[in-house]
Formats: C-alpha cells, sequence, structure tokens
C-alpha cells in the first residue's frame, strides 16, 4: 500500500510540472517577436538630394544637346545646308564676302543636276575645301577646254559620271579649265537662294539665260 501510494504521488506531481499541448500553445504565443533589423538605407542629407537632383537635370540636358545635334546632322546632310561663301569668281552672282547661301541636299552626287544650275562640290584638288560654280556641261556634252577668245578653241566631251563647272568671272576662277570634269559624286548639292547681307533671300533661277552680246553697236 505504502509503495503504490508513493508511486501514484509520484506520478501526480510529474503530471502537474509536465505542460499540456494548450500550456506549450500558449507559451509559444506569448513568445515576443524577435527585434526589427535596423534600416540599411539611411535617410539621405540635403547635399545628397540636391547632388541627386543636379546630376538627373545634368543627363537631362546631355541627351537634348545629343538630340539636337544629331537632328542637325540629319538635316544638313540629307535636307539643306546653310553656308556662306567668299570669293570673287562667282561675280557678280555673288558677293566677294558676306553671302549667306542655301544648298538643297537632295540634288547631292549630281541628282537632277543640269546645265546651268550652280552647285556646291568638293574641290578636287583642294582637299577639305568647298566650291561654287555653275555647270556648263553634263555627261555627253561638248564644252569649250579654254578660255572664249583666248587658246587653241578645243573641244572637249564631258564623260560618263562627270560634269563641266565653271565660274561667272573667268578671269580670276580656278574651276574645269583648271582640273579638268569633274565627278558627279562630288557635288555637295544644288544652291537654291542666296541670302545678300542686310537684305533678303533671294531664289536663284535654273537653268542659262541667253547674254546680249553688242556687236558692231547692235545688240
Amino acid at each position: 500500500m505504502f509503495r503504490a501510494g508513493r508511486g501514484l504521488r509520484t506520478l501526480r506531481c510529474n503530471q502537474l510540472f509536465r505542460p499540456t499541448l494548450l500550456q506549450r500553445t500558449r507559451l509559444t504565443s506569448s513568445t515576443p517577436p524577435p527585434p526589427k533589423a535596423s534600416n540599411a538605407y539611411p535617410r539621405p542629407t540635403r547635399s545628397q538630394i540636391l547632388l541627386d537632383r543636379y546630376a538627373r537635370r545634368s543627363t537631362t540636358v546631355v541627351y537634348i544637346l545629343l538630340g539636337i545635334l544629331l537632328t542637325g546632322h540629319i538635316l544638313a546632310t540629307y535636307v539643306v545646308e546653310v553656308g556662306w561663301c567668299y570669293g570673287i569668281s562667282m561675280l557678280p552672282s555673288f558677293a566677294s564676302y558676306g553671302d549667306v547661301v542655301f544648298i538643297s541636299k537632295y540634288h547631292r552626287r549630281g541628282r537632277d543636276i543640269h546645265v546651268g544650275d550652280i552647285v556646291s562640290y568638293a574641290h578636287p584638288i583642294e582637299e577639305g575645301e568647298r566650291a561654287i560654280k555653275r555647270v556648263l556641261g553634263m555627261p555627253g556634252d561638248f564644252v569649250l577646254r579654254d578660255t572664249p577668245g583666248k587658246g587653241k578653241g578645243v573641244m572637249l566631251q564631258v564623260p560618263k559620271g562627270h560634269c563641266w563647272l565653271g565660274g561667272e568671272n573667268l578671269t580670276w576662277s580656278r574651276d574645269s579649265r583648271l582640273f579638268g570634269p569633274v565627278p558627279l559624286a562630288l557635288i555637295k548639292g544644288r544652291v537654291t537662294h542666296r541670302v545678300p547681307f542686310g537684305s533678303w533671300p533671294v531664289r536663284l533661277e535654273r537653268g542659262l539665260t541667253r547674254a546680249d552680246v553688242e556687236e558692231d553697236g547692235v545688240d
């Protein structure tokens, strides 16, 4: 009896100190949550915010400038080019200095060029230079090799893929009389307008006009 009672008392003590399933759940739910980790990205300072705004605006300005440059390059290469001319080789059609010209890039490489047109071309002798002259002959045309009234009066036929260029002030013009026919690939465009200094644009007519020559007092 004594042993049985001792064992019973021992069992009851063990049951008192052994937590039940409900007690385990309560203990688990009542456990405080782990502390939150500190923020890895601290709040930026005022100087950092201003620097970030400046960097973004600078990037925007750079993109705008690149867009403007790209647009200008495309327009000057494929649409129209604006430049100014100097020299006395095209007197009296162009002033010796200060005339602004509009060059149509549609006519580059000799596209739709006719006799009498004024063209801008890359100089075949002076590397990197551009010049403006009038077209006097196209492929297959016969032209006078020398200055009218001088030389032997030799006639030449303009070869295929070339044109014959000449200045209007023949005495002071370096043109095809000096370097021969010019490849059409060197033509950069046709001069469509000129703007004299302090004046409005003047449209240049295409083709040649017959000159009035006085002989023996008769026009």
